[in-house]
Parts: structure tokens; sequence; C-alpha cells
């Protein structure tokens, strides 16, 4: 697939503009136009050099005037990473130049910065050999830097870094009241100000302030990606980052980025101009807050917002909703075609926000945080299709049991058999009668309990057992949440320490014959038997779903982290899978011959992106959409072949109830191919004929593309 043949959905509502934002059409023509004709070396003293060279000055004196500048250095970069290095090289090597006996002792940053600063900080502190001691700001609950803090560090600091804007929360700093702090009791020492999020939301005017260094970003407001530039005092120390060629008069060598400084040219003009309709108000911009506001707390009653709208800029909301963890808005969100992120997109992998674990919030807010960020330039029709499309994915995720309702039309009724909830590595099961309306819970979590107690409150499930493999202190948590509040009748003497009811000690009216002198009780569930093994650290073993006589097998084994496998050896039998209590390599369950080591696996399951035509026209196939049943449902699968909703959560029963699709060829999908590239690995282990889609729905091209 080539990069012209990869498209915009036509329905996308993009709310990620704190991440990066689309190019706006005036700036496009700017680039597009001095690529196609004013394409020389602004450094060559001809005329074609000469033209490009006005572009290059005009632009600078435009940023001068948006920014505040007239005396300082203006220089362009690659981009806000660059000047925040540069920045701490060039206060790093001025603290170098002191004796090692006076040198200053701190790096300060403020807690909530972007991660490029203080790794930068790390980095050259480090390489440099100042071996300054990094110095993390404490912030409040509304995310606001503490004055006394900095007060008394300040005066033994090499460097201090803060930021005018939050990337996550949108928070902004006092910068005059940071000034005034820091200059009282260091004025000397160099201040880096990111200015990132800024640009476009608030007024600024360095020159009436003390601020050293001060990095932009152009793809942060309508500019393409590779261009920004930074705002120096002259007073402030200053060591060129990159040397070789002198350019940008020596500050910065590399022949400058014309297309992308005319980007900024164009921009700037665009903000400098009071009759533009394109950039809206400040009024504007919170009434749009306002009406995005009202639409997730009509969608989602438990919503809290996770910084203070009076200290925020407008354009930045972060929620969390009690009980639903951000990849699930995040997917179903995505699936609504509404891009939105969780966190710092620089840290998407990350599952929980480090800004509001410094701000103090509880940690569930923080490993449930969503940030929907907005652009000067969003259209008033934008806003209205997204609060239209942000009730669309509540009620999805509603019908799915995530968000507890009086009225759930509930996609979880169909959960039947084993589910493997998981949180980081730790895996948690249910073991689900839909038909008997019974259930036991397996290795709980605490971040999952919100979770299990929606399940089993959406569906009037009957909780049969909730039980542990491990008596840890997070097992031990778990257990204690949840039994009060899914066995209430249960009082504390009737369940051990793992949870196992006193009840089930005597009450097996069949055991496994292989293994009967290892069992301890069984729960019923349905038709099914949940049996336990040994005392210290037991294992749990899952009947086949059959009317029980006097012999029963083993379908799954649920064997905890800490359980040696000689304890539960006997129950496997050639078609046991068997549920592991971590899972970081995404195994999710295992066959016999892998604990031997005896299994031999083709693991070729990818097709290439864009290598799509036998998807489109091959009926023969089945395939396997592994998203979430609240994705599944609000966006098709464009093709002819027959297609099941398998969840990742669902995938250990899909395997145990469909043998019979072995001989198959199965393609997996999902939203970006991570989630099916993991389906399509287990099952090829399973014995499916299973591959999965590169790059997933959001690369997928079909024949009218």
């Amino acid at each position: 697939m080539k990069p012209v043949d990869i498209q915009t959905n036509a329905n996308e509502l993009y709310l990620d503009c704190n991440a990066t934002t689309p190019v706006l059409p005036e700036i496009i023509q700017a680039v597009s136009h001095t690529m196609e004709t004013v394409f020389g070396n602004p450094s060559s003293s001809h005329i074609t050099g000469l033209k490009a060279r006005y572009i290059l000055d005009t632009t600078r004196q435009l940023a001068r005037k948006i920014v505040g500048l007239q005396s300082g250095r203006l220089i362009f970069t690659s981009g806000a990473t660059e000047g925040i290095q540069t920045a701490v090289v060039s206060a790093i090597h001025a603290a170098m130049q002191v004796a090692p006996d006076k040198r200053k002792k701190y790096l300060l940053y403020g807690a909530t910065e972007h991660k490029a600063v203080p790794q930068a900080l790390a980095h050259w502190n480090q390489l440099l050999g100042l071996k300054a001691e990094l110095v993390a700001i404490p912030v409040d609950k509304q995310g606001l830097l503490d004055s006394e803090f900095i007060a008394e560090h300040v005066k033994d600091a090499a460097m201090i870094c803060t930021m005018a804007v939050n990337n996550e929360t949108g928070v902004i700093q006092n910068l005059k009241q940071l000034e005034e702090t820091i200059r009282q009791h260091n004025p000397d020492v160099p201040w880096m100000v990111d200015c990132v999020q800024v640009l476009g939301k608030k007024a600024l005017n360095l020159d009436e302030t003390t601020i050293d260094y001060a990095p932009f970003s152009g793809h942060k407001l309508y500019g393409p990606k590779g261009i920004g530039f930074m705002a120096v005092r002259h007073s402030a120390p200053y060591t060129p980052l990159i040397i070789g060629g002198g350019q940008e008069s020596g500050l910065r060598s590399g022949t400058e980025n014309l297309p992308g400084i005319a980007a900024l040219n164009a921009l700037f003009e665009l903000m400098l101009d009071d009759s533009n309709r394109r950039f809206h108000s400040e009024a504007t911009l919170q009434d749009y807050r306002s009406q995005l506001v009202e639409a997730l707390r009509s969608a989602f009653p438990s919503i809290v917002f996770n910084h203070d709208f009076e200290h925020s800029v407008p354009t930045t909301l972060n929620f969390s909703v009690e009980g639903v963890a951000s990849r699930d808005i995040m997917d179903v969100f995505d699936a609504c075609q509404i891009r939105v992120s969780s966190g710092s997109a620089c840290s998407s992998k990350v599952t929980k926000s480090f800004v509001l674990d410094a701000m103090g919030l509880e940690e569930w807010r923080s490993g449930s945080a969503i940030r929907l960020s907005f652009g000067p330039a969003t259209r008033q029709e934008e806003i209205t299709e997204a609060c239209v499309r942000i009730k669309q994915a509540a009620d999805a995720l509603r019908n799915s049991c995530l968000i507890v309702a009086d009225t759930n039309n509930d996609n979880d009724a169909q959960l039947d058999g084993v589910v493997q909830l998981k949180y980081d590595d730790h895996c948690c099961y249910l073991v689900i009668d839909k038909q008997a309306k019974e259930i036991a819970v397996i290795d709980p979590h605490p971040a999952l309990a919100g979770r299990i107690e929606n399940i089993v409150s959406c569906q009037h499930y009957q909780v049969k057992a909730v039980v542990s493999t491990s008596a840890d202190s997070i097992t031990s948590q778990s257990i204690e949440l949840l039994l009060p509040i899914l066995m209430p009748e249960q009082s504390i003497g009737e369940y051990d320490v793992f949870g196992w009811p006193q009840s089930a000690v005597d009450s097996c009216d069949a055991v496994p014959v292989e293994c009967e002198g290892s069992v301890s009780g069984c729960v019923s569930i349905g038709e099914r038997r949940l049996f336990r093994v040994g005392s210290r650290n037991p294992v749990y073993v899952l009947s086949e779903s059959a009317a029980l006589k006097s012999r029963v097998g083993s379908d799954f084994l649920f064997t905890g982290s800490e359980a040696a496998p000689s304890a539960y050896e006997c129950f496997i039998g050639e078609s046991t899978l068997i549920c592991p209590g971590q899972d970081s390599e995404h195994h999710i369950v295992y066959t016999p011959c892998e604990l031997n080591g005896d299994c031999r696996v083709d693991d070729g399951v990818n097709i290439p992106v864009g290598d799509t035509d036998e998807f489109w026209h091959r009926n023969d196939l089945l395939i396997i959409d592994v998203r979430e049943r609240q994705e599944h449902v609000l966006s098709d699968i464009p093709c002819n072949a027959e297609v099941v909703n398998v969840p990742l959560t669902e995938v250990i029963q899909f395997i145990h109830s469909n043998s019979h699709l072995r001989e198959r060829d199965v393609i997996c999908l999902c939203r970006s191919g991570n989630r099916s590239q993991v389906v399509a690995n287990v099952l090829k282990r399973h014995g499916f004929n299973s591959r999965h889609l590169l790059g997933g729905l959001a690369l997928l091209s079909s024949p009218a593309a």
C-alpha cells in the first residue's frame, strides 16, 4: 500500500488536536506552492535563493509579532522537542562553566511536564557530566505548580522548566506568578517554558517576561509536522545543538525546512488577520466546551472532569468515567468515528496518566482518563455532530454492561462460558452459565471490580463463588472488595482466605477419578463444576458442560501464577485449555503440548497491508472481528464473507466451542491490527488456519478506494 492509497474516513470527527492537528487548506497551498515554485536554498545568493530567503525572513518577522519578541533570538527548528533539547544543552553547558564546587545542584521541572523535558534533562545531565539532581516540582489537585517549593529550591537550580499549558489537561500555569517567585529567589537561573499548547489559545508577549527559552511546534496548530521555532532571550546562555553549515546565523545549522516555514507564514498571517473567520474567539471556544460537557454528562452520569475549567484552556477536556477503562471508551469512540486519546499521544501505551497521578487524583481516574481536544478552527457543525455521537458511544457501552443503567439491551447477555478479563499482565476469569444465570469469578483484580460488578448487576447473575489462586495482597484486596458486594448473604466465616466457600468442601456429586484425592470440594455453575485442587496455591478445574455422572473430564484449568505443574498434571487431557494467572506475552491460553515444549507452530499469520483482494471476494472465508462487542455493533465489516465477533475476552471459549472450524480459512481483524495479531497467533497455536490483516480496519482498502 502506498501513502496515497491511505484515505481519511469521510465521516471522521477528529477531536485529538492536542496530539496533532489537520493542516488547513491555506497552509497546504502555501506548502505546495513553495515546494513547486520557491524551491531555492535560502543560503544561495542567486535570485531563486533570494526568493526563498524572503519567505524565511518575513516568516521570522511574523513569528516575532505572534509571540511578542522583538529583542531576542527567534530560531526555526524541527519542532518543540528540538527546542527543548537546545534549551537544556544551553543551560547545562553554561552551568558547567562554573567551578565544580560552586555548581548548582538541582535541575527543576514541573511534575506534569511533557516527558520530553525530564528525559532531555536526564540525558544531557549525564552526557555532559553536570551530575545535578533532577527534582520534580509538585502540583496541587488543580495541576498548578507549588510556588513555595520553587521558592525553596530554585536558588540552587542550574535550570528550571515549566509549561504554559498542559497537553493532557489544558491547565494554564500562572506565568506571571511563577516569574515573580523564580526571579525573587534566583534572578539568573535559565528558565524554559514549553509553549506548545498555548499558541493560538492565549496571548503571548515574551518581551514582557524573563522567560529564557520558549519552544513552539507547528503541527499543534494546523501546520505540518517537522517544523517549529523557539524564542531565546538575548541574555540567555545559548549553545547550538546542531552545528555545520552556519544557517540561522550559526544558531542552528542545516538547510532550513522552507516548505514548513512557508506553512508557518500562512498560519501567522491567519492569526494576525482580524477579519479571518478561521480561528474562533475564546468565548466561542468556551461555548463549544459547554456543549461537549453537557453531552458527556448526559451520556455518562458518573463522569468526572480531571481539571478545573477556570484554570484550563477551553479546547481541552480530560475526563474519567468510573468503572469504565479508558481503552473501552477510546475503542467505542473510534467505532463511532470520534478520534480522542487516553492521555498524551507520545505515551499511548501507558495504562495510567502520570499527569493525573502527579495531581494526586484517585487511581481509577488516572487509569480511565480520556483526553478530548479540539482546536481554534473547529467548526460548530463538528461539535454538534460530536454531541450526537457521544450519545451513540455511551449507548453502546451501556448495551455491553460497561455502564449500568435501567435499560440495557445488552450485548453482554451473549457472554457464556469462560471469559478472560485482564489488567496489565493479571488474568481474571469469569465462568458464566447464561441459561442458569450463574457466575463464578476466579482471580479478580481491584481494577476490574467495577467491570465485574457491572456484568453481575446488568445480567442479574447469581454469584456462586469469588475465588483466587493466591493469598497475595492484590488478590486479598479484591476478594474483600467483591465478596460483600456480589455475595452479601455470606459472612466472613463462610469462606477462607482464597474466597473458597466452606459449603463447597463436601458438596461434590462427581469428581475427576484420576485425581480424586487432590480435590477439596466443588462449586456448581449450571451443569459445570468448579473443583478446587490444593490448599497453599490452589488451582481450579472446570468440568465439561454435560450431564454429570460418576466421572467428569476437565475442559479448563486455572493455574494462577504460583502453582507447580505437578499439582495439576493429572487433570490435563488432550483437549484441556490451560488458563494462566499472568500473561505478559499475550498467549491468552495454553495447549497441553505447550507445557511440554512439544508444539511446532508456524507463526506466519500476517497478511500484508493492501493485499486484501481475497478478503473482498471469497465467500468461504471466516472473518473474526476481535473488537469488543460495543465496537462491533457500531461499524460493519464491509465484505461478503461470514463475520463473527470474538473479542479478546471470549477467545478461550471460542477455541473450546469451535473445534469444527479448524479446517476453514480464518482471517482476524480489529481496529489497528494489534489485537487481531494476538488472536490469530493464539488460534494458530490451537490448530486453526488463521491469519490477520496488518494495519486492521484503519488501513483496510476497499475495491472502490
